[in-house]
């Protein structure tokens, strides 16, 4: 970590939220370590919901970072850092949370709505196919 880097995150009060490329995170400093998060989603729908209890489990296997419902209605992507009690602790954390939260975002985004005649070559292929033009 580069020294402005570090005196830029040991002058950042833990409660001020890490703004980073458009990403905030926050910390949660508590006895014995603190929670290190992110939004999500401030309003999930019920098909995010579905999907991110879906891929949730296997997410928080791989990676340290679990997704949480807030009593609020926000989807956070946090973790808990024992003996973190500043940005200055939680630094080696960020790169990763920030990772995660990158893919969740990808698979929580809403389905893009193909138009009519815009499907792709394979879908065209296998139409086709069932139409008995290929043989």
């Amino acid at each position: 970590m580069s020294d402005d880097i570090a005196r830029w995150l040991a002058d950042l009060p833990a409660e001020m939220p890490l703004v980073l490329d458009g990403e905030e995170a926050y910390l949660l400093p508590a006895f014995g370590g603190a929670e290190l998060g992110a939004i999500l989603l401030h309003a999930a729908s019920d098909a995010q919901l579905d999907e991110a209890a879906r891929c949730g489990f296997q997410g928080a296997r791989q990676f340290e970072a679990g997704l949480a419902l807030r009593e609020d209605g926000a989807l956070v992507l946090s973790r808990w850092l024992p003996d973190a009690s500043s940005w200055k602790d939680a630094a080696p954390a960020l790169e990763p949370l920030f990772n995660q939260l990158s893919m969740w975002r990808a698979a929580l985004a809403p389905a893009r709505v193909q138009r009519h005649g815009t499907d792709d070559l394979s879908e065209q292929r296998i139409r086709a196919l069932f139409a008995g033009a290929l043989r």
